[in-house]
């Protein structure tokens, strides 16, 4: 205060002439000030430390979420600053997030390697994680710069464990002790080393009751203590000790998972209910709080119940974003679309862009019918996410449902990486490996799921699955069987071995494994597909469809049974029962493909063409990047006479799908018989046969392009092998005989351009053949 008011009296005291200067001379003062705080805002090392500083405030205060934007707000001004790596990493590792977490760590070992405390979290990040050789590296790093550090010798004594020396690890853990006996958390990793010895028990106990008096507010000591009280048969003390884990950290979902726990296995399940209850109400903002409520009422089929519970959390926490995703999921999995579908939306306006969100988003666009809109939704998330498995395998069965295999493949893949734990995406590894008979493929990813899940019988069947392809039958058997003690009731294993079973010949053994699973199972599509196949090999479609028709009395919503029944008609020339079967098949499953393709096709058998294309158009309507639905537009339309409409609609099949043999089989013909660019149709001809190597049509359109082109000995020989298969095909003994005018062969010419008029009199290729007999004499 002296200083302003000597100031004011100074300014006042001054001739009006000096005014103006004086003023120059009284703000002088505080331009330098702003230049100095205009330079500490933008000088970056200050703006950096408080981004830091900030940050770690956050982080003292339980708000994660804002300390991770501070210490990510610090690294934007410096990308190698290592201290707000490592307090990023500490962050993401509390908040569940261990991937990130370690990522940060690792990344502030690199910039900073005197950073001792990083180099243990990394440590033990890695022994945790089953790298005892790397986590060694950073022991030994941190020892050479500290030889008595206490946390390193615990980590020895934690990658020892992890390696199975327990003498080495209580070795290294008494060193630690030695250096630093009062801390909680050694005693705590001394009692876990002696509860594996059940002898040592006791003597674990009271290394966890030192534990808990040396730091009454650890959460850690009294959870294990209860672990071995629960063990002894003493829960009332277990959940006494779980309690005052809560009561230590009332943040800390384990403990309270833990405590439900023992009220569960208890008997208690309304204090298991209770608690868990409670932890949402206390941590609505708590995903893994939320989901521990949800996977109870799983694990204890209350379905109702969970929808009750949680349509009143939503109302009492309306603003909690884990608790309305739960709701929503829960809805989704109980099929209440409508329900469902206000409240995925909300979610979407307002957090389109989580991932939890984006995969109910996109169920609810599957139940819609739009499989694309689904598809198009999970590619961009899996871009702006891609370290979600969830998203990877999501992804991957919405590809698979569009016939997608690449991305399906790819994405399948992906998700097993991100999380090897997960079956379902090793399991979709094994089909597409499977389909593509990669024996090699498959063999790995059921080594790999074995190694993970032990106990899980699927990956016994891939192996096996392999192994018969190989005709290692000895050794399918016994996995099939493996698998089968695994999971005595899995129809897969039934199913598998029954088809093992066909193969070696053993038909009463291989259908009577079948038609197990199909009593385990009544809807089991594999098993029926199974049996299908066998009564078709053996020349049996009535036994098939009788076969069928008893199943449906079963199942009467089996979409796919009345998919098969109608396949089944077809081929039998039944175009009236195809087409009342497809058509019961769609109304249950509008969205099943086979079923509209069964209904189009018998439609236009019945002769009404025009009813087939407006099927197909309609199908597209809903489907518009469906480039086999697109494909068969255009063969309808090619059968109905308008080549140039069929044109276009192969091409645009290829646009969406340039692999879709057919359409580029049928696109090739048709360019050659409408005289367009015989090299462009070479070249789709000759893709559409690398696809479909076996097929008989793919060589006759490829050896009718080599005809277009001259190369009649090529043509000639293709034709000639195709006929083995379809002799009785009129325009495949057509285009042989015009191949064998061509290259002067008079007398073979003439014995194909016979058949074919024979065959079919009436066809194109009949008539052609009638005339090209004229030309020859």
């Amino acid at each position: 205060m002296k200083g302003i008011t000597h100031i004011t009296r100074t300014v006042a005291m001054l001739k009006p002439f000096h005014r103006f200067s004086t003023l120059c001379l009284v703000a002088a003062p505080l331009t330098a000030s702003l230049v100095l705080l205009d330079g500490c805002r933008t000088d970056p090392n200050v703006r950096k430390v408080k981004y830091l500083e900030s940050g770690k405030r956050y982080e003292n205060d339980g708000k994660l979420k804002e300390a991770v934007i501070q210490f990510a707000n610090a690294l934007k001004v410096d990308h190698n600053y290592a201290d707000a790596h490592y307090e990023l990493g500490k962050v993401y590792v509390k908040m569940g997030n261990f991937r990130q977490g370690y990522g940060e760590l690792l990344h502030t070992v690199e910039l900073d390697p005197a950073n001792v405390a990083a180099r243990l979290e990394v440590g033990n990040i890695q022994a945790a994680a089953g790298a005892p050789d790397k986590a060694l590296e950073q022991a030994n790093a941190v020892l050479a710069v500290d030889g008595h550090n206490a946390d390193a010798y615990s980590l020895l004594s934690q990658i020892d464990r992890k390696k199975g020396d327990r003498a080495a690890a209580l070795k290294d853990l008494q060193k630690a002790m030695e250096i630093d006996p009062n801390k909680a958390a050694y005693h705590t990793q001394l009692a876990l080393l002696q509860a594996s010895d059940a002898q040592s028990r006791p003597a674990a106990e009271q290394e966890l009751r030192k534990a808990i008096s040396l730091d009454p507010k650890d959460v850690n000591a009294p959870l294990v203590l209860g672990s071995l009280l629960e063990l002894k048969g003493d829960q009332q003390g277990a959940a006494q000790q779980a309690a005052a884990a809560v009561q230590n950290d009332p943040k800390d979902v384990h403990a309270r998972g833990n405590l439900a726990g023992i009220y569960l296995r208890a008997g208690d399940k309304a204090k298991a209910e209770q608690t868990l209850r409670q932890a949402v109400d206390d941590l609505p903002d708590n995903g893994d709080a939320v989901n521990l409520l949800a996977q109870y009422y799983a694990r204890t089929a209350q379905p109702d119940q969970a929808e009750t519970v949680y349509a009143d959390l939503a109302s009492k926490h309306p603003k909690s974003v884990p608790i309305r995703i739960a709701y929503a999921q829960i809805l989704v999995l109980r099929h209440k679309d409508e329900k469902a579908k206000p409240v995925i939306e909300a979610l979407v306006k307002s957090n389109a862009g989580n991932p939890q969100v984006q995969l109910l988003n996109s169920a609810m666009l599957l139940a819609s019918g739009k499989v694309d809109d689904a598809f198009t939704l999970l590619q961009k998330a899996v871009k702006n996410n891609p370290d979600s498995w969830q998203l990877q395998l999501a992804l991957a069965n919405v590809a698979k449902k569009k016939g997608d295999l690449s991305t399906a493949d790819t994405s399948f893949r992906e998700a097993a990486r991100l999380e090897p734990r997960s079956l379902e995406a090793a399991q979709g590894v094994a089909e597409i490996a499977s389909q593509r008979q990669d024996n090699a493929t498959l063999s790995q990813i059921a080594e790999k799921a074995i190694a993970v899940n032990p106990n899980a019988a699927e990956p016994y069947i891939w192996r096996a699955t392999a192994e018969g392809n190989q005709k290692q039958f000895t050794q399918a058997e016994a996995d099939f069987n493996t698998a089968l003690l695994k999971d005595p009731d899995n129809t897969g294993a039934m199913v598998e071995l029954g088809l093992l079973k066909l193969k070696e010949s053993h038909g009463p053994e291989g259908t009577a494994l079948l038609e197990k699973a199909l009593t385990k199972d009544p809807n089991s599509v594999p098993a029926m597909s199974a049996l299908l196949s066998y009564d078709v090999f053996q020349k049996q479609p009535q036994r098939a469809m009788a076969r069928l028709q008893q199943q449906l009395a079963k199942v009467p919503q089996n979409a796919v049974f009345y998919t098969d029944l109608a396949l089944l008609q077809l081929n039998t020339k039944d175009f009236n029962g195809a087409r009342d079967n497809a058509q019961k098949a769609t109304q249950i499953d509008p969205s099943n493909g086979r079923a509209v393709q069964a209904y189009a096709e018998a439609v236009g058998d019945l002769g009404d063409k025009d009813l087939a294309i407006r099927t197909w158009q309609q199908w597209l309507t809903n489907h518009p990047r469906d480039a086999q639905a697109t494909t068969m537009l255009a063969s309808l339309e090619e059968a109905k006479g308008d080549a140039a409409k069929a044109i276009d609609d192969y091409k645009k099949a290829l646009q969406i799908d340039p692999n879709q043999a057919m359409a580029s089989n049928n696109l090739a013909y048709l360019m050659v018989e409408n005289g367009q660019n015989v090299d462009v149709a070479l070249s789709l001809a000759q893709n559409a046969r690398r696809s479909l190597p076996n097929s008989p049509s793919t060589a006759d359109t490829l050896a009718w392009v080599y005809y277009h082109k001259g190369t009649y000995a090529s043509a000639r020989d293709l034709l000639e092998d195709a006929l083995k298969s379809q002799p009785d095909n009129a325009t495949m003994q057509y285009h042989l005989g015009m191949s064998y005018s061509k290259l002067g062969d008079k007398a073979n010419a003439t014995l194909h351009l016979k058949k074919a008029a024979s065959l079919s009199p009436d066809s194109p290729a009949g008539k052609e053949a009638v005339k090209a007999l004229g030309e020859l004499g």
